[in-house]
């Protein structure tokens, strides 16, 4: 009998986390003001051990199919309600962060009934981002939704400060595969984009524009593929 290898497993460092996760955003055009929220919420998506690395692709789907709704909010009630018009929990996880962070600094309380929302095991990232406020998020569900309560947290290390130690394992396949993805969103690689590449501009003859010819910026391996007739410029 002949044993399946192990998966091969990487530790991916928060920088490279933050990077793909961002690319795949604009691969499944995200509005640019979302990007960073929805970024950060996939990155703790897979350090909770949620849908993480492995159901990314999925949520990618959900969101690229959906499009901003507006919340409704009932304060009328004890404890308000906020209806999330059936968006994924990714898209509302900062606006309801929000909502409590406001209502624990006006009231010394806060709590939010949740309702409607997609992938609500996945608004759980909530407990992450409520870090950089200094607070504590406590999600309870019941048949009528969720309900997230708000405390002021003791000091510690924040699940930010592990990532950035520690990286994240993903299987090697699994996040090639991503990588791979997000790579999409990049300018395929030409003459034109090397040449826009950076904080300069080059002509289609290696000259500078905008910058003095004193400029130390290395243009050799450009003009390079020009003399030997592997790049050729654009007319």
């Amino acid at each position: 009998m002949s044993l399946s290898p192990t998966p091969r497993t990487l530790q991916v460092s928060l920088r490279e986390c933050r990077l793909v996760f961002e690319r795949l955003m604009q691969v499944v055009r995200m509005e640019p003001g979302m990007v960073p929220a929805l970024r950060d919420c996939a990155l703790y998506s897979a350090a909770l051990n949620l849908g993480g690395f492995a159901e990314l692709q999925r949520h990618l789907q959900l969101l690229e199919q959906s499009g901003p709704r507006a919340l409704s909010l009932d304060n009328q009630i004890d404890v308000k309600r906020v209806d999330c018009a059936g968006q994924h929990a990714w898209l509302v996880a900062d606006t309801l962060l929000d909502l409590l962070a406001d209502d624990l600094k006006r009231h010394g309380e806060a709590r939010l009934r949740v309702a409607n929302v997609q992938e609500p095991e996945e608004l759980h990232v909530i407990k992450a981002l409520a870090e950089r406020y200094g607070l504590c998020i406590e999600l309870a569900s019941d048949t009528q939704g969720l309900t997230l309560t708000a405390q002021h947290r003791t000091q510690a290390p924040t699940l930010l400060d592990q990532i950035r130690l520690n990286g994240l394992k993903v299987e090697a396949a699994l996040w090639w595969k991503l990588f791979h993805h997000a790579n999409e969103a990049l300018a395929p690689d030409s003459f034109e984009s090397r040449r826009h590449a950076g904080s300069i501009m080059v002509d289609a003859k290696g000259r500078l524009v905008g910058r003095p010819d004193e400029d130390e910026t290395d243009l050799s391996l450009l003009m390079a593929g020009i003399e030997s007739g592997t790049t050729a410029p654009t007319h």
